[in-house]
């Protein structure tokens, strides 16, 4: 997704699906009967539960985990992402957007140096 995406897409069912895949590190599945679920795994015995995706973009209870999922990334700052967007965006949704956003600054950042380290291969060659 794009700034431009993120920032346009309404709390639901997309941006929920978004922040479980890139920001919870969850995969996602389309069940006949159920709709979208995610797979959590237990870090500690490896046992796996599929639910149906949380509501992270519409519910600032469930958003919270993805305030914790940030800081445990390396975000300290994810505790005041609930201002993101001065007022334009739920709490909720502010902070689903600002962490991915976050994450794709990152996923930039990581292209432009693998493009720059590409360029200085091919000059040492």
């Amino acid at each position: 997704m794009t700034r431009e995406e993120i920032l346009s897409t309404q709390p639901g069912s997309e941006l929920n699906i978004q922040v479980a895949q890139k920001i919870m590190g969850h995969v996602i599945i389309k069940d006949e009967l159920l709709g979208h679920i995610e797979r959590w795994v237990n870090s500690e015995d490896g046992s796996s539960v599929w639910s149906p995706v949380k509501h992270y973009s519409e519910d600032i209870s469930t958003a919270e985990s993805v305030v914790d999922k940030m800081v445990e990334l390396g975000y300290k700052d994810a505790i005041h992402w609930t201002d993101f967007g001065g007022g334009k965006y739920t709490e909720a949704e502010a902070i689903c957007k600002a962490a991915l956003l976050a994450l794709l600054q990152i996923e930039q950042s990581d292209r432009i140096l693998r493009q720059a380290l590409g360029d200085e291969e091919k000059r040492s060659r």
